[in-house]
């Protein structure tokens, strides 16, 4: 989930951008291990076959008090995935996270990571690369684990979890959170496509069916 700088998407459909599996891969690679619980996700996007979901999606599928929802369709209901909360925000978090959050919400997302991280659970996070904006100095130097430095661009899902998004115009970056607080946070660069390189081909039973 993620926006373009200056680009003329509706807003709801920025924030719901999801990763695509070449980037989930490398994430995963060089996080080492598989991730248990994508905690930003909708059925279309999800990585992990257990997911949050925000109210958000429930009340436009569903409906609510004030107004109808559009309904389910099928791909609501992917049979490799399962949702097991609304609102990671308000949700405790497990170990072995993944997460790519909605760009509005993106530092309210950084200071859960850093509180499950202290409470012993580590994960991964896909941010926009802006290391010399206020928000990055201070809500990820000096307290995440390390920050991985992709040698170029990745794209990125439009909502469908299909369609690849066009002329990405801005760097992302892997953002380690563990228990392990330093006070420094390192910069490792690779070069994307680490998980290949590495000999792990990530054939992911969710990608049959996204």
């Amino acid at each position: 989930m993620a926006i373009l700088v200056n680009s003329t998407s509706p807003a709801e459909d920025k924030n719901r951008w999801g990763t695509t599996w070449e980037c989930f891969g490398d994430g995963q690679a060089l996080y080492g291990r598989e991730f248990k619980l994508d905690v930003c996700a909708e059925p279309a996007t999800a990585k992990v076959n257990r997911f949050y979901t925000s109210i958000e999606w429930l009340e436009q599928r569903a409906g609510n008090y004030d107004q109808r929802g559009i309904g389910f369709i099928s791909d609501d209901f992917n049979p490799l995935a399962k949702i097991v909360g609304f609102d990671a925000l308000s949700l405790p978090w497990e170990n072995d996270f993944w997460c790519n959050p909605p760009f509005d919400l993106k530092q309210l997302f950084i200071k859960k990571a850093f509180a499950e991280a202290r409470a012993g659970n580590s994960g991964m996070m896909l941010l926009p690369y802006e290391p010399t904006t206020g928000w990055w100095r201070e809500l990820v130097d000096g307290k995440a684990t390390a920050i991985y430095e992709p040698d170029g661009r990745y794209n990125f899902f439009d909502i469908d979890g299909e369609t690849k998004k066009r002329g990405v115009n801005f760097p992302s970056a892997f953002v380690l959170w563990t228990p392990h607080h330093m006070h420094y946070t390192p910069k490792i660069p690779f070069t994307r496509g680490v998980a290949k390189a590495m000999g792990h081909d990530f054939i992911y039973p969710l990608q049959e069916v996204a």
